[in-house]
């Protein structure tokens, strides 16, 4: 029973930590607690050019149940598309937010995604959408990023 056990937990572990190095980034809504996980898909170790990025839900609501985009979701919410690619680096723009090249790129031996807003790059990790109460009208988005070793955060305004 005990054996059992320890390695149930040590087998969550172990998903647990080898999931969260393949995380990019992750969108939140101001609507619920759930969120949207980017993480980086690899092909034989290598980046898949063809694919890279998997794009699904954290249902914090429902227990934390992981649950794939609707085809609607991915294509005019939360999906991306390829805009370029070469060995090992693509450059994706969000559905919602064409102007924000994000370019996924393995930096010091972890994969990362690196967006660039008022002349300063950054890791991105984090994107807030602030929602006009429970409707699709965003009001704004938070970006949230490391750089120079500090987590910084920049707006882009809905007009």
């Amino acid at each position: 029973m005990k054996r059992g056990l320890l390695f149930f937990v040590l087998s969550f572990l172990i998903l647990s930590f080898s999931h969260a190095t393949d995380r990019l980034f992750q969108f939140e809504r101001s609507t619920n607690r759930n969120y949207i996980c980017y993480d980086v898909r690899l092909k034989d170790g290598k980046l898949d050019l063809k694919d890279p990025v998997h794009a699904y839900w954290i249902r914090v609501e429902d227990g934390g149940e992981k649950k794939e985009l609707s085809f609607l979701q991915f294509t005019f919410a939360f999906g991306y598309k390829v805009d370029s690619k070469k060995d090992n680096e693509v450059v994706i723009h969000l559905s919602p937010y064409k102007k924000l090249p994000i370019r996924i790129c393995k930096r010091n031996g972890k994969w990362v995604a690196l967006v660039t807003m008022e002349g300063q790059e950054m890791q991105l990790t984090k994107m807030f959408a602030q929602m006009k109460g429970d409707t699709l009208t965003c009001l704004y988005v938070d970006v949230t990023g490391i750089a120079n070793g500090k987590t910084i955060t920049k707006r882009i305004n809905n007009k």
